[in-house]
Parts: structure tokens; sequence; C-alpha cells
């Protein structure tokens, strides 16, 4: 009888998991990591981070792991010197794995410079840990941009 219990638990932990994960909405999950980056409020987009967030841009050497040095990464030199802000991020596709977990892609633009002179426009991956309050923690991210002319970040 204990093993049908433990059964019928488990059965429904992970049902209420997928049924969690099917829920992954990919602009809500992007609120706080665009608004605090295009804020510059730091304390915002870590909150956004899972403890083993790892970042990665393919046209840079660096990877970097955890939410302080993903953050330090994210501020500077991308936020402070080159004063990137995100002009649009749209997620193309979507799945969620057996652990619940939703990996995403999409396409996005920034602009950069003084003067939001200059545009990049790329692909990302994300991958996205549900959590028990029904959020979602960012747990991977992955880019590649280009320059580009500046018309295709005011789409």
């Amino acid at each position: 009888m204990q093993i049908q219990g433990l059964v019928f638990a488990l059965c429904l932990a992970f049902a209420s998991t997928a049924a969690g994960a099917a829920d992954f909405k990919a602009q809500t999950a992007h609120k706080g990591l665009i608004e605090g980056f295009n804020n510059r409020d730091w304390a915002a987009v870590r909150a956004v981070l899972a403890d083993d967030v790892v970042f990665h841009r393919a046209n840079a050497k660096e990877v970097f792991i955890g939410p302080d040095a993903v953050v330090g990464a994210l501020k500077e030199p991308i936020a402070d010197k080159w004063n990137v802000k995100f002009a649009t991020l749209n997620s193309t596709n979507q799945f969620t794995g057996k652990d619940g977990r939703a990996v995403e892609r999409g396409d996005f633009a920034i602009t950069a410079g003084s003067n939001d002179e200059t545009c990049y426009r790329g692909s990302y991956m994300m991958t996205w840990l549900p959590q028990t309050d029904q959020t979602w923690k960012l747990q991977m991210l992955a880019w590649q941009d280009v320059e580009t002319a500046i018309a295709n970040c005011k789409q």
C-alpha cells in the first residue's frame, strides 16, 4: 500500500512539474531580464538568474558562470562601455524536457553607442529552470550577433 502511495505521489509531482513547464511564457520570462538590463537594474537582472547560470557570446572567448559573473559580464563592457540596449527579443521555438526545463531559441536586436546609433542582430538560446513559485530562472544564455544597418533595430 505504501508503494502505491509513493508511486501516486511521484506521478503527481511529475505531472505538476510538466504542467508548470508547459506554462512557460517567453515574454513573461524575458521581462525581468530585458527591463532590468535596459534600465541598468542589476538586482532585477540577478533575480532572474539561476544559481548555476552560464553565459557565453559565441564571438567571445570567455564563458561566465554564476550570477555575479554573468551580471558583471553584462554590465561591463556590454552595458556600461558599449551602451547596449535590447530593441527586440523574439522567441521563435521552445520545448520542454522531461526534467521540466524549457529550452528556447530566437532572434534579437540590440542598439549600441552613446546615441543608440549602432545595431546588432543575432540569435540566442536560453534554458529556463522552473521554480516552485511558478516563476522561471535563466540557467543558460548563449548568443551570436553581427553588426547591421540601424534600420534593422527600428522594426
